[in-house]
């Protein structure tokens, strides 16, 4: 269950990162403004992808045992 728990909160983390980033994304065109925006997307879809990875994990681990 904590898999499943993880995996959600770090899809909705991803989303949110992500919401953030369309927010800010117009404000300047520094260097620095460019980094923190490549910053929040590559967490964005880390987070996503860790997120999917584990919320999958608990469902094939949940239908094995399932299964059995």
């Amino acid at each position: 269950m904590k898999k499943l728990k993880a995996g959600i909160s770090l899809i909705v983390l991803g989303n949110l990162l992500y919401l953030i980033y369309v927010y800010f994304a117009n404000n300047g065109t520094s260097n620095f403004n460019d980094f923190c925006n490549v910053l929040l997307v590559g967490s964005s879809i880390g987070c996503n992808l860790i997120g999917i990875i584990l919320t999958a994990a608990y469902i094939a681990k949940n239908n094995q045992i399932k299964d059995k």
